[in-house]
This record gives C-alpha cells, structure tokens and sequence, in this order.
C-alpha cells in the first residue's frame, strides 16, 4: 500500500503540473506582463506551501510529490518567462537551469526522484549547446541524430555518468544523484550498441563524428572519469576490466575514414567481422549480468539480460526472413519470445533472490 500511496501521489502531482502549464497556457494570449508573472509565481507558492503544510502534517509521501511538483513548475517557469521576454525555448539555458533547480532540490530534500528529473535535464542542456560549427543551438531532439552532436558519443556519454555515479557513491549529500547517474548511464551505453547490432550499415553511420569542440570534450571528460573511477570508485578488478574493455570498445568504434566510421565501413566489407562484433556485444551483455552478480546490482542484471535477449531476438528475424518464409519465421519467433521470456524470468528470479538471501 505505501508503494500505491507513492505512485498516485507522484502521477496526480505530475498530473497538477501539466494542468496548470495548459490552464496557463490557454489564458496566456489574454494575460498582461505583469499578470503572467504574478500568475507564475502565485502557483508556484501556492504548491511549496502545500509541500510544507503536508510534511508538518506528517503526510511524507504526498509532501515529496509535491516537491516534486514544485521541480516541474519551476522548469515551466522558467519556459514562460523566457517566452515572455521572447528568449528562444531551444537555448541551452533553460533545461541546464531547470537542472539546477532539481539539483537544489535533491540536495535539500535527498530524494532520488530529483536525481533521476535532473539527469535528463543535463543531457537535453549538453544536447542543445552549441556544437561549435556554426549552425547555432540545437532542435528540440537533433542532438540524438546528428553526427555534429551526442549520437556518435552516446556510450562514451553513458560511461561517464556511470564513472561520476560510482565517484559521488560515498558521498552522503549525493546519495540522492547515484542511481540516476548509473540508470541513465547505462542505457546509454546499452541502447546505442543494441542499435548497432540490427544492420552491418547502421555503425558507420552512427558513429562518424562530425569532429566539434563537444564531441572532443566528452571524449576527454569520458577518458578522465573512467581513470578516476578505475583508481578510486571501483573496489572489485572484474568491474574495472569490464568498464576498460567498454571504454575501448567506444573508442575504436569512434575511429574515422572519410568521415564515416572506419569500422562501419570494415563491417560492410566483411560480413564475418560483423558476426564477431555482434557476438562481442553479446559476450558483454552476458559479462554484464555477472557484473551485476558481483556488486548485487540488481538493474545490471536486468539491462545485462534484456541486453542479450533483444541481440538474440534482433538476429533471429534478420537471420530468419531471410531463411524462412515469412509466416513461419513469424510462428516461430513468437514461439521463441515465449521460451525466451519464460527462461530469463526465472533465471532473473533466482538470481535476484540470491541478492536478498546473502
């Protein structure tokens, strides 16, 4: 009951939120300046005194959606103040003070919920920073599709936050930032590398570089966290190895011919290297989940897994319409989601079990 009590006070505390950013919205046009901003800040106040009153009240769970809900106002906020004062809502600044806020909240209030509003937030700010080609602040999600930006250095990206969250783990005041940093760490590892797996066309687009100053910061910043995490944050050799071999693996994938990614072009050329780049990322999937295993890391486990199984699954339906006909690769993948599904719950089962028993 008190995980229910959570989920619907976290949903009617977003809920509020995007109600009030609509109401504020439709009545906009109508609104003078001054309006606007009373208006703004009225709402706001009105939702930190409710914060304040529920905690005194002892009523814990509603108060921290609504500090939640004071987070997602204040990014609102800030929105409708730049349009007021006709700033771009595409420039940098405003996700990366959004961020800031959920940060001072996090800090103050030491609930994960915060961490996991303001690490996204950090990513869309690097996202929308000038790139330093010429062509201005980024559209609202090019930053994950253009070679000038964060696709060709997702996973570099993703070890990084991973790095920094196992840097800040001892720190009492950061505790609120550790999951939401590893989380958001590794899926960007994780998703990038699954994509890559789906055609032997896909990486050497993906990861061609477009060469900009962001790019090479990240590249730097990556390199450094990792080292200072391998020195500092990382108690086990197997975890530091396995982090390496990620960092290498990111690194080589990075290595440009004509502006496209010379090991994308070398997969093209050779089917059979492709084959091993695929069973690569499945061996590492696989090392993953012991890693998990190791450090009872419950969702390493979990991102290890489906890891492997989307690879599995990528593979069969490549490999079998190509094979088979059509209706039977169909029967038959539908027959080895099911066994898949049924194998891996049971073996994730017991192995988070063995986390609770030890």
């Amino acid at each position: 009951m008190p995980r229910a009590v959570t989920i619907f006070a976290t949903v009617g505390a977003v809920l509020i939120g995007l109600g009030v950013v609509l109401f504020v919205g439709s009545n906009w046009a109508d609104m003078t300046p001054f309006q606007r901003i009373a208006t703004l800040f009225l709402g706001y106040g009105v939702v930190v005194a409710g914060a304040f009153v529920t905690e005194q009240r002892k009523l814990m769970r509603t108060s921290e959606s609504l500090w939640l809900l004071t987070d997602i106002l204040f990014g609102a906020n800030i929105m409708l103040l730049a349009q007021i004062f006709h700033y771009s809502l595409t420039f940098w600044q405003g996700p990366f003070l959004w961020m800031v806020g959920a940060l001072a909240m996090g800090l103050a209030r030491q609930q994960k919920v915060h961490g996991y509003l303001a690490v996204p937030l950090g990513i869309l700010a690097l996202g929308w920073l000038d790139s330093g080609r010429g062509w201005g602040f980024g559209g609202q999600m090019e930053f994950l599709g253009s070679h000038d930006n964060l696709l060709p250095v997702l996973p570099l990206l993703g070890l990084s936050l991973a790095s920094l969250s196992l840097l800040i783990r001892k720190e009492r005041h950061c505790a609120f930032l550790h999951d939401a940093l590893l989380n958001f760490g590794v899926l960007l590892v994780v998703v990038p590398f699954i994509i890559s797996t789906a055609d032997e066309s896909i990486p050497e687009e993906m990861f061609a570089m477009g060469g900009t100053l962001k790019q090479w910061c990240i590249t730097a910043a990556s390199l450094v966290l990792v080292l200072l995490a391998c020195v500092k944050g990382m108690g086990r050799m197997e975890v530091r190895s396995y982090v390496l071999v990620l960092l290498l693996l990111s690194a080589v994938l990075l290595i440009q011919r004509q502006d496209t990614a010379l090991i994308g072009y070398v997969f093209e050329q050779n089917a059979f290297l492709y084959f091993l780049y695929i069973l690569v990322l499945f061996v590492l999937s696989l090392w993953g989940v012991w890693i998990g295993i190791l450090v009872q890391n419950g969702r390493l486990v979990n991102a290890g897994i489906v890891a492997a199984s989307i690879i599995i699954i990528i593979q069969y339906f490549s490999w079998s319409f190509a094979l088979l006909d059509r209706s039977i690769a169909f029967i038959l993948g539908g027959i080895l989601l099911i066994a898949m599904t049924v194998g891996i719950e049971r073996k994730r089962r017991k192995i988070l079990s063995s986390f609770t028993a030890s």
